[in-house]
C-alpha cells in the first residue's frame, strides 16, 4: 500500500462526518503543519473523514458493499459487475480498498498534529484524538471484513514509517483495531456531556464498535456450527415453459471457520463481545426511536439511536449529496409519476416477515404509487407491492398510515422492480427529485449493539431471558410478535435463536451495509449464494471459494514490493 501525504483542499461546502460552523475561516489547498499551528483540530478532525464521502460520490459504496448479497436485486445491466461476483479490478471494489485507506493515513496524521497542539482545551483535543483512532479502527476494519490481511500502518509516513507495508495477518489487523477503539473509548466524551456535539461519534460508538470486533471475531473463528436461513430460487420454470415464484424455504447451512481466524477462541470474543454491548446498553448514552417512521424522520437525523453515520448537506451544493435516495426508493418526476428506482430488496426478504403489522414492512416499504400517467385522459396508473396487498385493491381499503385507499384498478408492480424499496432512504431535506440528495448514510445503529449483545449472550449460554429482553426493546419499537411469545410456543434452541437474530439482523438493517459481512463471518456466504443460483432477474448468485475475500486493486499488487500475489483465486 503506497501513502502519499495529500495536502488538504477543505471546505463547509464538502460531506463531512462531522460537522463544523459555517462561520470558521475556510482554509484551501493548506497543509496539516499549518492547522495544527492555528489550533484548528475540527478541520484535522473533518478532513480526516473526508475519504469516506467519497465512496458516496458516484456509488462505489453500494456497488461494492452492498449489490453482493441474497436479497439485493434489479435490471441486469446495474448488476453484472459487483452484483454477479465478478470483482477482480472493479472501480467501486479499488476505490473502497483506496478511500479507506486514504481514510487511515489521514486519521493517522492527524492524530500525530492534534496530539501537538498545546494551544486548545484538554478535553476538545482528547476528543479530537478519540474521534480520529475511532476513524482509523473503522477503516481497518472494513478493510480486514472486505480484503482479509491487509497492511497495517501504525504511524503514518510522516513520522517517517515507510511509504510500503507488507500484508498483516488477520489478527495482527485486529490487534491495531482493538488497540485503536480502547485508547478511543477513554478518549471520546460521552454522549450526554454537555460540550458533545451531534453528528460526531462518541464514547458509545467506539465501544458498541469493539462488541461487533468482537462478535465478528466470534462468529469467524467459530469451528463449526449450523445456521438456517430462508431463501433459494424465486422462480421454478414450469414444464410448460411458463414460470413460477417460489416462496423462500427454510434451508440449514454448515458454517466454516473462515480463513485466517483460526488463531481465535471464538467463546472468549463473545465473552468480549457481551461485555462491551452491555456497558453500552447500562451507560444509557443511547435510545431507541419510538418507531420506524420516527426513526427515519428529517428531524431526528442524528438522532440518539444512530452512533455512526455518515454526515451530508441539504441539496443545493451539487458536491454534497449522493443518489442512494433516487437508487433505492424512487424519485418524483414532473408529471406527478414515481420513478422505480433502480434496485429493489428481493420478495423472499419480505416473506421472512409473518407479522403483517412489522412497521419495517407497512410502514417501512413504499406500497403504492403513480408509475405512469396518461397525458391525453389525465389519468395515472397506480401500481402496488406485494402482491398480498391485492386484498386491499379488492376492497378498496387504506390498510397503512400515509397511504391513500388503494383502488381496483391499481396494477401490481412488475419485472426488475417488483420487490422492497424502503422508505428510510425519505430522510432527506425536500422532495426526492432525481438529484443529489442529502440522506445520512447510517454505517452503525443502538439496534445493533442489543442484537449483538443477544448473539454473544446466545452463544456462551443459549437461549436466555436476558437475551429476550434485548431483543424485545426492538419487538416494541417495530410492533412486532414478541420474541418470548415465539419461545412459548416454539421454544429456542441454540441454533435456531442463532438463526433468528440473523434473520432479525437482516429485517432491521436492510441496505444499511450488513448483510454480506454477515454471512461472511458467520461462514455460510457460499452455500446461502449457492442455493439462489440465479434470481428473479437472471442476476448470477452463485459464487466460488474465491469470493470469501474481494481481491486487492492490481495497482496494489504491482506497486508494492511486499506483495507478491493477490487473494487465493484472483
Amino acid at each position: 500500500m503506497k501513502i502519499r501525504n495529500i495536502l488538504m483542499t477543505l471546505g463547509f461546502s464538502s460531506m463531512m462526518v462531522a460537522s463544523c460552523s459555517l462561520d470558521e475561516e475556510v482554509y484551501t489547498f493548506v497543509s496539516g503543519e499549518d492547522l495544527a499551528a492555528d489550533g484548528e483540530y475540527e478541520l484535522l478532525v473533518n478532513g480526516a473523514y473526508q475519504p469516506l464521502t467519497w465512496l458516496f460520490e458516484w456509488g462505489s459504496y453500494a456497488s461494492a458493499c452492498l449489490y453482493d448479497c441474497d436479497y439485493q436485486t434489479g435490471p441486469g445491466w446495474a448488476f453484472k459487475e459487483t452484483g454477479t461476483g465478478n470483482f477482480y479490478n472493479n472501480g467501486s471494489i479499488n476505490n473502497l480498498f483506496a478511500y479507506y485507506s486514504t481514510a487511515i493515513h489521514r486519521a493517522n496524521y492527524h492524530y500525530y498534529l492534534v496530539n501537538k497542539m498545546s494551544n486548545v482545551p484538554e478535553k476538545d483535543k482528547n476528543n479530537a484524538l478519540g474521534e480520529l483512532r475511532f476513524l482509523k479502527a473503522w477503516a481497518e476494519f472494513e478493510l480486514v471484513r472486505y480484503f482479509g490481511p491487509v497492511p497495517v500502518f501504525k504511524t503514518s509516513i510522516n513520522e517517517g514509517n515507510d511509504t510500503y507495508q507488507p500484508r498483516a495477518s488477520i489478527e495482527e489487523v485486529y490487534e491495531d483495531i482493538i488497540a485503536n477503539l480502547k485508547e478511543a473509548e477513554t478518549l471520546l466524551m460521552p454522549r450526554t456531556d454537555a460540550s458533545y456535539q451531534k453528528g460526531h461519534v462518541c464514547r458509545a460508538s467506539a465501544k458498541s464498535l469493539l462488541a461487533l470486533v468482537y462478535a465478528t471475531i466470534g462468529s469467524a473463528s467459530m469451528e463449526s456450527g449450523r445456521v438456517m436461513v430462508k431463501g433459494g430460487p424465486g422462480k421454478v420454470t414450469n414444464p410448460d415453459g411458463t414460470e413460477s415464484a417460489l416462496m423462500p424455504q427454510e434451508i440449514w447451512h454448515d458454517k466454516i471457520r473462515l480463513p485466517g481466524y483460526e488463531v481465535f477462541d471464538s467463546q472468549e470474543y463473545y465473552r468480549l463481545a457481551r461485555e462491551k454491548a452491555g456497558e453500552v446498553i447500562s451507560d444509557g448514552e443511547c435510545v431507541l426511536a419510538p418507531s420506524q417512521k420516527d426513526l427515519w424522520a428529517p428531524s431526528n437525523k442524528n438522532g440518539s439511536e444512530f452512533l455512526f453515520c455518515l454526515q451530508t448537506y441539504p441539496d443545493g451544493d451539487n458536491l454534497s449529496g449522493h443518489y442512494l435516495s433516487e437508487d433505492f426508493y424512487g424519485y418524483w418526476k414532473e408529471d406527478g409519476t414515481m420513478s422505480k428506482g433502480y434496485y429493489t430488496y428481493r420478495d423472499h426478504w419480505l416473506q421472512m416477515f409473518d407479522d403483517w403489522d412489522d412497521e419495517r414492512i407497512t410502514w417501512g416499504i413504499l406500497h403504492r404509487y403513480p408509475g405512469d400517467y396518461n397525458s391525453e385522459t389525465g389519468v395515472y396508473t397506480w401500481y402496488y407491492y406485494p402482491l398480498r396487498d391485492s386484498v386491499y385493491v379488492k376492497s378498496e381499503e387504506a390498510p397503512y398510515e400515509g397511504i391513500e385507499a388503494y383502488q381496483k384498478t391499481d396494477q401490481p408492480t412488475y419485472g426488475a422492480y417488483f420487490g422492497s424499496r424502503f422508505s428510510k432512504f425519505t430522510a432527506v431535506t425536500g422532495v426526492i427529485d432525481g438529484t443529489r440528495k442529502d440522506y445520512n448514510w447510517p454505517y452503525m445503529r443502538y439496534a445493533e449493539v442489543l442484537l449483538i449483545y443477544a448473539e454473544a449472550d446466545n452463544e456462551l449460554n443459549g437461549p436466555t431471558q436476558d437475551a429476550f429482553a434485548k431483543i424485545e426493546m426492538l419487538n416494541r419499537r417495530n410492533n412486532s410478535t414478541l420474541v418470548s411469545k415465539r419461545h412459548e410456543k416454539n421454544p429456542f434452541t441454540k441454533e435456531t435463536f442463532r438463526s433468528f437474530i440473523l434473520e432479525e439482523r437482516a429485517k432491521e438493517f436492510a441496505l444499511e451495509g450488513n448483510r454480506r459481512t454477515d454471512l461472511i463471518r458467520w461462514g455460510i456466504y457460499l452455500p446461502v449464494m449457492n442455493a439462489i443460483g440465479m434470481d428473479e432477474n437472471g442476476n448470477l448468485k452463485r459464487r466460488e471459494e474465491k469470493h470469501w475475500f474481494m481481491p486487492l486493486p492490481p495497482d496494489e499488487i504491482n506497486g508494492n514490493p511486499y506483495i507478491e500475489k493477490n487473494n487465493p483465486g484472483w
